[in-house]
C-alpha cells in the first residue's frame, strides 16, 4: 500500500496512461541508457543498474525523465519523425503558403519559425519608431499604391477601403508582410490581397506581445457575438494589458 501511495503521488496523469507521448518516452529511455552507461564506467554495473532502474521508474510514473520533454520534442523533432510516432501535424489552411518560412506545423497547430519570429520582432520595432507608411500597406497587400484615411486605421486601395482592427494589428501585419516580401518566395508573392490579409491575421494570432508597447496580451475565448440572423458564436480576443488595444478579434 505504501509503494502504491508513493506511486500515486509521483504519477502525472497528463503525461501517462492514454496521454503518454511515445516520442517523449523514446527520447527519455535513450537518455536513461546514456546516463546509466556513463555511471557504469565510473561506478560499475551495480551503479549503472540503479541509475537505469530509477530513471525507468521516473519515466513510468511521470511520463518523462528530463523536465520540459513534452515541449522539447514538439519543438525540435522534425515533422517527418513526429509523423512516424502518429502525431498528426495541423496547420490552418491560410498559413500553408508560408509554411516552413514563417510557421511550422505541430499537433497543437502552427508555431512561428524562430528565424522568422526574430526578423518579425526587428521589423516591428523599426516600424513602431517611424510609423507604418502607405508603402508598407501597399507591400502588405501586394498592390502598387495605398492611401491612408486620416483619423482611422484604414486605407484606400484600388477604389475600395481596407480597414484594420487597431494600430497594433496593422503594425503586426505590415511588419510580417515586409519580412515575407523578402523571404516568402513565390507562394507569398502569388497571393492576392484577401489571401494575404487572411494569412497575416492568422500569423498575428501567434504573436506573444503587443506590437505597440510590448505589453502582455490577455486572451479570451469566451466572449460571444450575436446577430439577428445567426446563432451566437465564440470569438477569440487578444487585448494588450498595458495599452488596452485589441490585437485579435476573430472567430475561435
Amino acid at each position: 500500500m505504501r509503494l502504491q501511495s508513493v506511486g500515486d503521488r509521483l504519477r502525472r496523469p497528463e503525461y501517462t496512461g492514454e496521454n503518454r507521448c511515445l516520442p517523449c518516452t523514446v527520447v527519455n529511455v535513450c537518455l536513461a541508457l546514456i546516463a546509466a552507461s556513463v555511471v557504469t564506467v565510473g561506478l560499475g554495473p551495480v551503479g549503472g543498474l540503479l541509475v537505469f532502474t530509477g530513471a525507468l521508474s521516473a519515466i513510468y510514473f511521470r511520463g518523462y525523465l528530463v523536465p520540459g520533454t513534452p515541449e522539447l520534442t514538439m519543438r525540435y523533432f522534425p515533422p517527418w519523425l513526429l509523423e512516424l510516432f502518429g502525431k498528426e501535424l495541423e496547420l490552418r489552411e491560410t498559413l500553408t503558403p508560408v509554411e516552413g518560412v514563417a510557421v511550422r506545423a505541430t499537433p497543437e497547430g502552427g508555431r512561428l519559425v524562430e528565424s522568422f519570429a526574430a526578423a518579425w520582432d526587428d521589423r516591428i520595432e523599426t516600424m513602431r519608431e517611424r510609423g507604418v507608411e502607405d508603402a508598407d500597406v501597399a507591400t502588405l497587400l501586394g498592390v502598387d499604391e495605398a492611401s491612408s484615411v486620416p483619423g482611422d486605421v484604414a486605407y484606400v486601395v484600388d477604389g475600395g477601403l481596407r480597414q484594420w482592427l487597431s494600430e497594433s494589428a496593422l503594425l503586426a501585419d505590415a511588419a510580417a508582410a515586409a519580412v515575407l516580401d523578402e523571404r516568402g518566395g513565390e507562394k507569398w508573392a502569388s497571393l492576392g490581397p484577401d489571401e494575404r490579409v487572411a494569412t497575416l491575421r492568422d500569423l498575428r494570432k501567434l504573436l506573444g506581445y503587443c506590437p505597440l508597447c510590448d505589453g502582455v496580451l490577455v486572451r479570451d475565448k469566451t466572449e460571444t457575438v450575436e446577430t439577428c440572423c445567426t446563432e451566437s458564436e465564440r470569438v477569440l480576443m487578444a487585448t494588450c494589458s498595458e495599452c488596452d488595444v485589441r490585437l485579435i478579434e476573430d472567430l475561435g
